[in-house]
């Protein structure tokens, strides 16, 4: 019989494990001995189709546009109002697309505008206006200051502004291009219509202003806005810009506004009731509104004018009593 082999005794001191006398002699590396592949037995995807480039509306869905607020009144007493635009179903959108389509293969040209030239054109033609009003604080009265700017409308001595420009004014003072300062009496005024007419003697000899032809004006048009903008001291502010739209309405205190010009040039409180001018120096539109910025809505150079055949016809019947 052979001898059984047996393995060497080795004492508990043999076995050199830092946590306990009975532990393993080395320790334990407890990672895989090799790198764990995750292994996908599904079959390959088939390649996504491409990806327009615009975005496209699902069929069927309405998107609302959030009103905007206005401050309008941005020349004398501020009357505050909103418009809504409307919801556009799957066929407006694709119709919008249509017209998109149809911009983006014309080549328009803008030739350089001569804003010096209009200038000098009109500038004879505008004033400023300055008003006073009384107003209520506690049991005393107080007296307000506003700021405007008018149409020399004819050789009589009548000047087209805004109808809010003027709402309670006690006194008026229309200033000249050339510095003269001139009492005012109040004709008439449209609120719905956001038309005044005022008047100055026909002494004063003012040059009135050259108006354009109705139906004139397109978008796209360069124009020049002129006005007493921030009451600010010395001549008056230009701004320049195009028309951005036709035929806008927006919704007033005091009713709402049809057929309004709309334009990207700057326009601010003072600028009420001045002119609009195309690149022959002629009035397209009385300036009445500019759409503000809200928590929920930014605005940027969106403005409104009121066309200035509509102007004249509410004029005329002011005049006309």
């Amino acid at each position: 019989m052979e001898p059984i082999e047996r393995e060497p005794y080795r004492s508990q001191s043999d076995l050199s494990d830092p946590f306990g006398p009975l532990g393993p002699a080395e320790p334990v590396d407890w990672r895989p001995p090799v790198e764990q592949v995750r292994v996908d037995a599904s079959p390959p995807r088939p390649p996504l189709p491409p990806q327009s480039s615009g975005r496209q509306r699902p069929a069927g869905r309405w998107f609302a546009i959030p009103a905007l607020s206005l401050a309008l009144g941005v020349g004398g007493g501020a009357i505050a109002g909103s418009y809504a635009a409307g919801t556009d179903s799957a066929d407006a959108v694709a119709a919008d697309a249509a017209t998109v389509a149809a911009v983006d293969s014309t080549s328009v040209t803008v030739g350089v505008v001569d804003v010096p030239s209009i200038i000098d054109a009109v500038d004879s033609s505008v004033v400023s206006i300055s008003t006073e009003i009384e107003v209520r604080q506690g049991r005393f009265n107080a007296t307000a200051v506003s700021a405007g700017t008018g149409i020399v409308y004819d050789d009589a001595g009548h000047i087209i502004t805004n109808a809010h420009v003027v709402e309670g004014a006690t006194s008026i003072v229309v200033t000249t291009e050339d510095g003269r300062e001139l009492e005012a009496e109040l004709i008439g005024a449209d609120s719905a219509a956001d038309i005044a007419v005022l008047a100055v003697e026909p002494t004063a000899d003012l040059q009135a202003a050259e108006l354009a032809a109705a139906d004139s004006t397109d978008v796209g048009d360069p124009v020049v806005a002129i006005g007493n903008a921030l009451a600010l001291d010395g001549s008056l502010t230009v701004t320049q810009g195009i028309i951005s739209a036709l035929d806008r309405s927006i919704e007033t205190e005091s009713g709402e506004l049809t057929h309004l010009l709309q334009t990207d040039a700057a326009i601010s409180s003072g600028n009420s009731g001045g002119p609009l001018v195309n690149t022959s120096g002629q009035v397209v539109g009385v300036n009445t509104a500019v759409a503000a910025s809200s928590a929920t809505t930014t605005a940027s150079n969106i403005g409104f004018a009121i066309t200035i055949d509509r102007a004249v016809e509410i004029a005329n019947g002011l005049i006309a009593g």
